[in-house]
Formats: C-alpha cells, structure tokens, sequence
C-alpha cells in the first residue's frame, strides 16, 4: 500500500491519498495539487508528488 500527503510538499493541508499502487496515488494526488492548490499537471508537480510517496504504515 502506498501513501502521500500534502504536508510532504510543504503545504498546510490535511489531504492525503493511499492506494495500492503508486500510479493510483499519483492520479488522486496530481488531480487535489491541481484543484486544491492551483498546481499545474505535468512532470514537474508529477516529479514532486513521486518523490514523495511513501509506504502507508
């Protein structure tokens, strides 16, 4: 099971998404960067969102 959250980027905001694979994780957390926090899609936001995936506990 993978897992991100948003205070990974620096950001105030309690969003998190977890899944079982990182390109699952990657989808919800791209689509909440770009709602959310008015972050363009791409693979900068992609890049920063992966590098911060980790192992849900």
């Amino acid at each position: 099971m993978k897992r991100f959250e948003c205070r990974s980027l620096g950001q105030e905001c309690p969003f998190s998404a977890q899944a079982e694979t990182e390109e699952e994780v990657l989808a919800k957390a791209e689509e909440h960067a770009a709602s959310a926090h008015n972050m363009q899609r791409g693979e900068e936001t992609r890049a920063k969102i992966r590098a911060n995936i980790r192992e849900a506990q």
